[in-house]
């Protein structure tokens, strides 16, 4: 395993879209939330900006921001680090040296585990440092009390990956792979969801497209809308977190398993 994720690290260590993306979501994590400081007087129910920077509510609130940040960087970083090595045909080279079809593959799913694990840790350490700075009077069971959504958001970032995996070694052309990640989660689900299954069929089950369950493994704290959806159709317009959970590990698990599909018994 180790081996194989050195290996993953020389290749992408010298890639500047990398270091980019890892830069980018280093710095925009907590510089994006920290913003709302700049932020007045705000509408009912939050009244007040430090609702984005105390505990327990700092973990939704950031939470929500590195969802977007993860769907884009680590989404995208997914997608580029297959293309590239089509492009330069270094997953062939690695191939002709002695590589396994299966071992090339488990590299790809290490990275994106160690990857999802460092967002997970840095998302924690902003959450902690932010909490704890901002709250006035720490008390742990509130620290604590939405400390669920640490591995929930580690969820969410393998969900994002592993869609941009599989589209990056089906498609292996960078720019068609990226448009069709982005046209699929911002319009087509979209589509699909609330143009075509609600008005066809009003039922929950339109929360359990793959993109959508993994984007509800962190959602936006909009609590307002949540409750005038529930009146209007019956039903939360959120999925609970261990269905989206559970929705999510399948989804990816699926699509790695066609992605390993892809690897073994594709041309390269």
């Amino acid at each position: 395993m180790l081996y194989l994720l050195r290996l993953e690290w020389k290749k992408l260590n010298k890639q500047i879209a990398f270091r980019l993306f890892v830069i980018f979501y280093v710095l925009m994590l907590p510089s994006i939330l920290l913003t709302a400081k700049r932020l007045g007087d705000l509408p009912p129910p939050l009244m007040t900006n430090e609702v984005f920077f105390i505990f327990p509510t700092v973990w939704e609130y950031l939470g929500y921001i590195g969802n977007w940040l993860c769907f884009f960087f680590f989404g995208f970083m997914a997608i580029i680090s297959v293309t590239t090595e089509y492009s330069y045909r270094t997953m062939r080279q690695n191939i002709i040296t002695g590589m396994s079809r299966r071992q090339y593959f488990l590299g790809k799913l290490y990275w994106i585990l160690a990857v999802s694990l460092f967002a997970a840790l840095y998302y924690a350490l902003c959450g902690f440092v932010i909490g704890f700075f901002s709250t006035e009077t720490i008390y742990w069971h509130k620290v604590w009390q939405n400390a669920d959504y640490i591995p929930r958001y580690f969820l969410m970032c393998f969900g994002y990956m592993s869609f941009g995996l599989f589209l990056g070694l089906l498609i292996r052309k960078t720019g068609l792979a990226l448009f069709l990640y982005i046209s699929y989660i911002m319009f087509l689900e979209l589509v699909l969801r609330w143009g075509v299954h609600l008005q066809l069929f009003e039922h929950r089950s339109m929360h359990f497209y793959p993109m959508n369950a993994t984007e509800d493994l962190v959602p936006i704290p909009m609590l307002d809308m949540a409750d005038e959806f529930i009146s209007k159709y019956g039903f939360s317009i959120y999925l609970q977190p261990g269905e989206a959970a559970v929705a999510t590990l399948v989804y990816s698990s699926l699509l790695l398993y066609l992605a390993y599909r892809r690897v073994v018994y594709s041309d390269l």
